[in-house]
């Protein structure tokens, strides 16, 4: 046990009891994985931690692109899981078989802005598999890149707003179609049929229950800040927005609640899971615990971090990549 804690000690940041042991601390803020090259998007499911690099560190052999990479919970090997190309990925959505993700091609040279390139991309490849693979299944290309993926069981949604759009595709495959055009729609998530979008340009969030054949409404016509990055649960939407967090009933009918606030620079990350809210603020390097009720005072449970961006949450904790120290970083205070 001594051995194991001066093996983690370079590689904590914070202060918890470590059950059993009096006197003794460890924070519950671990670096599970370094020397990575610009992380950006990270997801969870039981097993492992997936995340993107928007650069390559040159373990892969190349000087280009970037990286799709796991890691086993508790076990610290980096796993590739894509061979070396000139697409850096972005944005990670994950379910039960397959990983889905957004890249953008560095060596694209052709014309984008109206044209018909595909310099940004989507992506499938199974969780089951041999790694690193030559490559994933593309199943669109195009311009505008990916800020933010949504899921349900048939479909994967993509939020674009460089190219004003909700995009979609069939996860059994087909021709993309978009859900929405115009404004800038920097989130997405969705529910069974029901996919909701901020409007970060209209300052709205839109509603469509894709069951029917009508298009979507707003849900929110006018909030007093522009709303970027969504989330969801059973009861609420909780969304991103320049200086902290809101949140309002899925249901509708009532007036958005201001969570958190106060932010010295515009939040980057948001994940939700059980009772609380994740929030990371990169240009701050701190990351921000939020209870989804708004019963408690926000917390910073780390603070000093290089960079942090996306976030994840589960029942072994929050993950986060910090892009400019190149860590994948785990909290918990279990």
């Amino acid at each position: 046990m001594t051995l194991a804690l001066a093996a983690l000690a370079p590689a904590l940041h914070g202060c918890a009891q470590i059950a059993g042991l009096e006197d003794r601390e460890v924070i519950p803020v671990l670096t599970i994985a370094s020397n990575q090259a610009e992380p950006r998007g990270i997801a969870l499911d039981e097993e492992a931690i997936y995340w993107t690099n928007g650069r390559s560190d040159g373990a892969q052999g190349s000087s280009t692109g970037g990286a799709l990479r796991m890691q086993i919970k508790d076990d610290p090997a980096v796993i590739d899981l894509l061979a070396p190309s000139s697409e850096a990925p972005a944005i990670i959505a994950l379910d039960a078989t397959h990983i889905y993700w957004s890249s953008t091609d560095t060596g694209f040279e052709g014309e984008c802005e109206g044209g018909s390139g595909q310099r940004d991309k989507l992506w499938r490849l199974p969780k089951e598999g041999q790694f690193p693979a030559a490559g994933g299944e593309l199943l669109w290309g195009s311009c505008g890149a990916v800020e933010e993926l949504a899921l349900n069981a048939d479909n994967v949604y993509s939020a674009r707003p460089s190219a004003d759009r909700i995009t979609w595709i069939p996860k059994a495959g087909g021709n993309r179609k978009d859900l929405t055009e115009g404004g800038e729609p920097f989130g997405v998530a969705a529910d069974g049929a029901r996919v909701y979008w901020t409007n970060h340009e209209q300052k709205k969030i839109f509603v469509d229950d894709t069951s029917d054949s009508a298009p979507g409404e707003p849900l929110l016509p006018e909030l007093d800040e522009a709303p970027g990055l969504l989330a969801l649960d059973e009861a609420n939407l909780y969304w991103l927005t320049q200086s902290g967090v809101m949140r309002y009933p899925r249901s509708g009918g009532d007036v958005p609640v201001r969570l958190l606030e106060g932010l010295s620079s515009p939040p980057t990350g948001l994940a939700a899971h059980g009772d609380y809210l994740y929030v990371t603020v990169k240009a701050a390097g701190s990351v921000h615990r939020v209870r989804k009720d708004g019963t408690a005072e926000p917390e910073v449970i780390a603070s000093g971090q290089g960079g942090p961006t996306g976030i994840a949450a589960d029942r072994t904790g929050a993950y986060w990549t910090n892009s400019d120290s190149g860590e994948i970083v785990r909290f918990t205070d279990e």
